[in-house]
């Protein structure tokens, strides 16, 4: 990940969403073990059925297609449900 500017990268991150510790294994677990969230990023999802979308990274900034652009908690309903319309998360229940 890129120090970036108040638009990508850790500033941006810092600066919109929070940085801490947590935050760092949140974007690590996401990207390793998450699934494509049709934005060219990686989501972590909800053992749930159906699944939920918990977390969202976004790859890809001026600086380098393969660089982190954000990370955030996705915390709104509508957001989660966009990404598994896309079929992206998990088996049907």
């Amino acid at each position: 990940m890129r120090c970036g500017t108040a638009r990508w990268g850790w500033k941006h991150i810092k600066k919109r969403h929070g940085w801490n510790k947590t935050m760092d294994k949140r974007i690590r677990a996401a990207i390793w073990s998450g699934l494509p969230n049709g934005r060219g990023g990686y989501s972590s999802y909800s053992n749930t059925c159906p699944p939920e979308e918990k977390f969202r990274t976004l790859i890809g900034t001026p600086a380098g297609v393969g660089d982190l652009l954000t990370a955030y908690t996705v915390n709104k309903k509508p957001a989660a449900e966009a990404s598994l319309a896309e079929g992206q998360a998990g088996a049907a229940c």
